[in-house]
């Protein structure tokens, strides 16, 4: 920025950005590469005639008062004082730490006490008592000279008086970076970095990371939560007037609204403004949504969002019924058309309330999920009221959808009252399934089972209505798939096999433990049918697995067994192979064959032996 130019004024007061000036600055003159010794302030005193006297009549420099505050340079010499004391103690600290010389610690804080002193008297002069300058720069002024003290008190190993002041600039930096420009924002949130790990290292020191307070959003609202006696509890009305004053300017170029294809101009400023603080909390959330937040941090968000719906509901609707009254009275060519302009923005601003309370209500809904997977059980479930507790959620759900169904936009709309009739279906077959869960709990088997057939109807209700719609409009906040009531399709099948399991267990003569237990050992198989394919051919057939409920066989080749069955070793009769056949000496006549032996007269003994009546 060129220094020599003088800043024109915004109205009757003066607009300093603190931290576009430095951040330039810094980058120009040696902070991009932390060469401190290079950042040291310009030809400022010189461009507004405000030198001090050389030679012999040397006096010191000029202080900056209220009175000589014509032009925004002397504010600007000021801001870089501060910025000359802070980059020399940032100078000192690098070389104490190098070379150990106590004496430059000295003189660090020395320095950090000049720039925490000149950040004090920016504040002062920037004040609102002063009347100088708006209001965005008396926040950015108090949030800068909170973190120039800051930095004196952590240096001086005041941890906590330090974490005090890091927890209200980072709170003032916060705020700001959601009223601004783009570039703004993108400031803010660098100065947030840079004081985040001062917070993380202070709370460590003072042990606040014990009671598992590790989140540095979390350590702010502590710290500010304790120190609203001393000024800060003012510190959300001074922000809240510069978003008002932000989305005044605007509301100003928020001259229509488009919604699903069409678009209208938007005439009334105030609803203007509504609308612009419910688009600023939407885009808070989802920046929540896509970072890890906290579960309480974006209900937070989630009734700011609420509350801002809620006064634009009430802006749009009472500008819609002082239409009708004087429409009632004088009609004009213009009346028919500016009614139908201020119909269609209110039934734009009571859909989007609508759906983010159906969104929020869904939350809460995941969050009972959770809570209820952690239950071992099914009596703790119940006792603690957890299915009820969804039950009404979902009730809540259904009542708003029924209310979004009644606005005249939907029901001109064919497309868009086919969406949300396919909405009301899906969610009232998740109702009766967490009903089914409420009666199986009580052994309600059967109630269980007829429940569950009433649950697959009005999935098939959402099936058929979301197949009339070509393709969601990429602008809805809730958006129902045909893949999630697939989803839903196998869920509905999955209980039904379980509940008749149930049943049928416990009309066999087993007793309760028993069934528990059987049921325990129990397998429900919820893939989607698009996942069949692609493991048919991994999955063992349905004779090898016929203790499992299958939920995703399908009449059409159903993988009963395998056909042509595999090869499986069985037991066989032993072969006698007779190897020692040539290793036996065999006899040679007859007798010894027999086992008898031989006389010595031959063969005319046994001749005449016979003749002779011999024995044989």
């Amino acid at each position: 920025m060129d220094i020599d130019e003088p800043i024109k004024e915004q109205g009757s007061t003066f607009s300093l950005d603190i931290l576009a000036l430095t951040n330039e600055a810094r980058n120009t003159y040696g902070l991009r590469h932390q060469d401190y010794s290079r950042y040291r302030v310009h030809r400022l005193r010189e461009s507004v005639n405000f030198v001090h006297n050389k030679g012999s009549k040397f006096s010191q420099a000029k202080e900056v008062t209220e009175a000589d505050l014509n032009d925004v340079r002397f504010l600007h010499i000021v801001l870089f004082d501060v910025e000359r004391a802070w980059s020399y103690a940032m100078e000192l600290k690098r070389e104490s730490r190098s070379s150990g010389d106590t004496r430059k610690k000295h003189h660090l804080i020395k320095k950090l006490k000049k720039s925490a002193k000149l950040g004090e008297k920016l504040e002062n002069l920037c004040s609102r008592e002063a009347g100088k300058v708006d209001t965005r720069t008396v926040l950015e002024a108090q949030a800068y000279s909170a973190l120039m003290s800051g930095y004196l008190l952590f240096e001086k190993q005041s941890w906590q008086a330090a974490l005090d002041k890091f927890a209200a600039a980072r709170t003032i930096y916060e705020k700001l970076s959601a009223a601004g420009t783009a570039h703004q924002e993108t400031l803010c949130q660098s100065a947030i970095d840079d004081i985040d790990p001062n917070i993380r290292y202070c709370a460590y020191v003072l042990r606040l990371g014990a009671d598992n307070v590790s989140d540095v959003d979390a350590l702010v609202k502590m710290t500010i939560g304790k120190n609203k006696g001393v000024g800060l509890d003012l510190l959300e009305a001074e922000v809240e007037s510069v978003l008002a004053q932000t989305r005044q300017e605007k509301a100003a170029s928020l001259t229509s609204i488009t919604w699903r294809g069409h678009t209208v101009p938007l005439r009334n400023a105030d609803l203007a403004i509504c609308i612009l603080k419910a688009q600023d909390a939407t885009t808070n959330l989802e920046n929540a949504s896509d970072a890890d937040v906290e579960e309480a941090t974006k209900m937070e968000m989630f009734d700011s969002l609420l509350e801002a719906y809620g006064d634009a509901e009430r802006f749009a609707k009472n500008a819609v019924k002082e239409d009708m009254e004087a429409t009632a009275k004088v009609k004009s060519s213009k009346s028919e058309q500016i009614s139908t302009d201020l119909n269609f923005v209110y039934n734009y601003v009571a859909y989007n309330y609508l759906s983010r309370r159906i969104q929020r209500n869904l939350m809460l809904v995941d969050s009972l999920r959770h809570k209820l997977g952690q239950e071992h059980s099914e009596g703790a479930r119940f006792i603690g009221g957890k299915y009820q507790d969804i039950v009404k959620l979902y009730d809540n759900v259904l009542q708003s959808l029924n209310e979004i169904k009644e606005l005249s936009s939907v029901q001109d709309n064919l497309t868009l009252s086919q969406e949300v009739d396919a909405k009301i279906w899906y969610f009232k077959a998740w109702r009766t399934l967490y009903v089914v869960s409420a009666y199986a709990v009580l052994n309600k088997d059967w109630e269980a089972i007829s429940l569950l057939g009433r649950a697959k109807e009005y999935n098939s209700q959402a099936r058929s209505a979301l197949s009339q719609v070509t393709a969601p409009n990429k602008d809805d906040v809730l958006v129902v798939t045909l893949k999630e009531v697939e989803e839903l399709e196998n869920i509905i099948r999955s209980y039904r096999c379980k509940a008749r399991a149930t049943w049928h267990l416990r009309h066999s003569g087993s007793d309760d433990s028993d069934v528990t237990k059987k049921l325990s050992e129990l397998t429900i198989d919820e893939k989607s049918k698009s996942d069949i394919k692609e493991i048919k051919d991994e999955e063992s057939p349905l004779i090898e697995r016929l203790n499992q409920y299958p939920s995703n066989l399908t009449m059409i080749n159903p993988q009963l067994i395998n056909f042509p069955p595999e090869f499986t070793p069985i037991p066989a009769k032993p072969l006698f192979f007779d190897i020692a056949f040539n290793h036996v000496d065999f006899p040679s006549s007859l007798p010894q064959r027999a086992g008898r032996k031989q006389d010595g007269s031959g063969r005319f003994g046994g001749f005449f032996g016979s003749l002779w009546g011999a024995k044989k």
